[in-house]
């Protein structure tokens, strides 16, 4: 019995040190995020996975359909932040990991994240007809005119010409 109580405590040391509320880095390790947006200033920033030289005024990415997704949502801000986006309800075998709130509204699902914390969303992307959604924080980006808000764009695969 007393050989067990230090392998014990250094579980609890090992579980406590790896931070079970958020993201490991062993498990960001194991899915390579295909998008990664960061939350500053009250902004969206897509710093993996973005539309080189984006004409847009907003962020935007844009997604193969029936592929399989990792997103990584960071938030570097002092406030809590949403993201949240009609995509998610379409969104097949959702996975959230990482402490997050669920939010939903009336056409949109999505999750909030608290100050620096990060949530990894994996889901395979669904052929849902649509050619583009919008994604917005909730609490700062509900207004058309506000600065968080963004669009992500469907691609569908041509098919082969043989």
């Amino acid at each position: 019995m007393l050989s067990r109580l230090p392998l014990t405590a250094l579980v609890i040391q090992l579980a406590l040190g790896l931070g079970i509320g958020g993201i490991s880095s062993a498990e960001e390790l194991l899915y390579d995020p295909d998008v990664v947006i960061v939350m500053k200033d009250k902004a969206f920033h897509v710093i993996k996975g973005g539309q080189p030289g984006n004409p847009l005024p907003n962020p935007a990415f844009s997604l193969q359909v029936g592929r399989d997704l990792v997103i990584l949502l960071r938030n570097e801000d002092e406030v809590a932040h949403d993201f949240v986006s009609p995509l998610l309800m379409k969104a097949e075998d959702l996975q959230i990991s990482g402490r997050a709130t669920i939010v939903y509204t009336l056409t949109a699902f999505g999750v909030r994240v608290e100050p620096s914390d990060s949530v990894m969303l994996r889901f395979d992307i669904p052929d849902v007809g649509f050619d583009q959604f919008h994604f917005w924080c909730n609490i700062h980006g509900k207004m058309v005119g506000d600065t968080m808000r963004g669009e992500i764009f469907m691609l569908h695969a041509k098919p082969s010409s043989q």
